[in-house]
């Protein structure tokens, strides 16, 4: 009996030495048996993607549920990946930023995809859409303040200088133009009466809003041609691709489509169809 009890005291000791449980101690899990968190994929957005990207992120995560948008201008964004701001994937609102990227080897040579064309429009607000039917009008005294994104950084405000200049009215509107730092936040000028009217993005518009939204004529500015890019210094570029893989395809596309982007298998309007049609209220 008394050896029996020595032997038991002595397996007591072995395992007490080895951290396997004695008294209250917790257990220690060894370092392969702790659950490891993914890093999440950071996505840098061109802010014209404010509104869709999340509804594209909500169907995704079936692939792929950690993911961090953050939305700027377009050439904003870019800069800050040229200084190595950790970002996994770059949707910009242009082809010249990510592909100005891929030629520095910023951005993964060979990633570089068109997955979507924007539409520029005319929404002017409640204040003054008795007086606004077209973009010639935004001459009347009744449009003190027209908001554009920057040309510098955006390229929606790009766009909305060259339908400016292109309708001729680029040097009689000068004194009323507004430049925002984004066109997300031109759209938000109109819509919250800190402008009567802004050259913005379709797909920016909520269908049934207060505001008049008019489509400017296509040929009055470069066509919107929006490019994405795998940035090359990411540490999850299978997770990236996937996700690019995943916006150019099928499902990405039919989502885009229903924010008002004409997407790869969408025809173009005739620009009659489109000049001066009033649109979501």
């Amino acid at each position: 009996m008394v050896l029996n009890r020595l032997r038991t005291r002595h397996v007591l000791s072995v395992v007490c030495v080895l951290g396997l449980g004695c008294g209250r101690a917790e257990p220690t899990l060894l370092p392969s048996a702790k659950a490891e968190k993914a890093e999440p994929l950071r996505i840098a957005a061109a802010a014209d993607l404010q509104r869709v990207l999340p509804d594209l992120i909500e169907k995704y995560k079936a692939h792929d549920a950690d993911v961090v948008l953050t939305f700027g201008a377009s050439g904003q964004l870019a800069e800050q990946i040229r200084k190595g701001a950790p970002f996994d994937v770059f949707l910009s609102a242009n082809m010249k930023f990510v592909e100005g990227l891929e030629t520095e080897g910023v951005v993964a040579a060979g990633s570089v995809k068109p997955y979507a064309r924007g539409s520029l429009v005319l929404a002017v607000h409640r204040a003054a859409s008795g007086d606004v039917d077209g973009i010639a009008d935004l001459v009347k005294p009744k449009v003190r303040k027209i908001a554009i994104a920057n040309p510098k950084f955006a390229p929606y405000g790009t766009a909305a200088n060259q339908a400016l200049e292109r309708a001729g009215l680029g040097g009689s509107l000068g004194p009323k133009l507004v430049l925002a730092e984004s066109v997300r936040q031109a759209f938000l000028y109109v819509e919250q009466g800190d402008a009567e009217a802004a050259l913005v993005s379709r797909s920016l518009i909520v269908d049934g809003g207060s505001l008049k939204v008019i489509q400017v004529d296509p040929g009055l500015y470069d066509p919107l041609i929006q490019g994405l890019g795998v940035v090359a210094q990411s540490d999850k570029l299978d997770r990236a691709r996937r996700f690019a893989d995943f916006v150019v395809g099928e499902a990405g596309q039919s989502i885009l489509g229903a924010h008002g982007f004409r997407t790869s298998g969408e025809k173009a309007e005739p620009p009659a169809a489109r000049e001066g049609a009033p649109h979501g209220g």
